[in-house]
């Protein structure tokens, strides 16, 4: 009879199992990419050693969506030989025009458009952290989306040697809103908002011109807790499509604040399932560790699945 009874229970599962499967094959999609290069840095960045990786390009990502739920799973390699990192990058809940939970980006940069390696908008930080994680959304029109969005919290920590004691720090709401309208000749956008004593404004526009698109960026804040530093942003950024095969860009960004600018250029050469490209980082801001990190030239080949 247990033996029966035990059958009966798996038999249950196992179509249950299936079921479950079935479901989400049906609404799930996998990417990823994986490829090889070789890095050169210069400049500000020479005394750095050259790299060759191929353990660097590792990623695959997950989407489903089951109409009500949101998710995006990555599995990425970190560079260790065999290390993996697993993180969800988004993972929320609609209703109707209502979204909540977790975005992994701020409406605040939702009018920034066009190439944003150096820089993606100004966000909303505070000392604690930003707001990219948690927020409820709701999209009143195809162009407007207004949010409540909140930080981290902090726990409290004793001194030690080498750093002074950090108090607990609750999570503080905030609110943003981004509005962006294709008026076909171009298309246009601001979008902004505070929490607590941060707060940011960005506008945006991006036109079209046979091969080229031409994206126009600014932004404007202050991110910290009682004392605050102020941020002011700009990114210009070209896309030439040469050829069906050939696409060149180029993006240069100023940080108007720290008076310091730097470019980013890539070169994509795309031949059935590979793309061969060059990409390049250059001046001051790009060897800010606060955006890219160093001044480098890439090589190298990868393919999207």
């Amino acid at each position: 009879m247990k033996a029966i009874k035990l059958a009966s229970v798996f038999a249950v599962t196992a179509v249950a199992a299936a079921v479950s499967t079935a479901t989400f094959a049906a609404d799930a999609i996998i990417t990823g990419e994986a490829g090889v290069e070789y890095t050169t840095y210069n400049g500000a960045s020479k005394d750095t050693a050259d790299l060759a990786d191929g353990t660097d390009l590792g990623e695959l990502e997950l989407h489903v969506d089951t109409g009500i739920v949101y998710a995006e799973l990555e599995v990425k390699t970190t560079g260790v030989d065999e290390g993996t990192k697993i993180g969800m990058e988004k993972l929320y809940v609609k209703q109707g025009a209502v979204s909540f939970g977790r975005f992994d980006g701020s409406v605040s940069t939702g009018s920034f458009m066009g190439m944003d390696e150096l820089f993606g908008g100004v966000d909303l930080k505070t000392a604690a952290s930003d707001t990219d994680n948690t927020g409820v959304r709701y999209k009143v029109t195809p162009e407007l989306t207004i949010a409540l969005e909140a930080t981290d919290s902090v726990k409290a920590a004793a001194a030690t040697a080498t750093s002074a004691a950090v108090e607990a720090d609750d999570s503080e709401i905030g609110f943003a809103l981004s509005y962006v309208k294709d008026f076909g000749f171009i298309k246009a956008g601001i979008s902004g908002g505070a929490v607590g004593d941060a707060n940011a404004v960005n506008v945006g526009m991006q036109t079209v011109s046979g091969p080229f698109t031409v994206s126009l960026n600014y932004g404007v804040g202050e991110k910290g807790t009682g004392t605050t530093t102020d941020r002011e942003q700009m990114t210009t950024s070209i896309a030439f499509a040469a050829t069906d095969a050939l696409t060149l860009t180029l993006e240069y960004s100023n940080e108007l604040e720290k008076e310091m600018d730097g470019t980013y250029f890539i070169g994509e050469y795309v031949s059935g399932d590979l793309t061969y490209y060059v990409k390049n980082y250059a001046g001051d801001l790009a060897a800010d560790s606060s955006t890219n990190g160093a001044e480098q030239t890439t090589v190298g080949v990868k393919t999207f699945f």
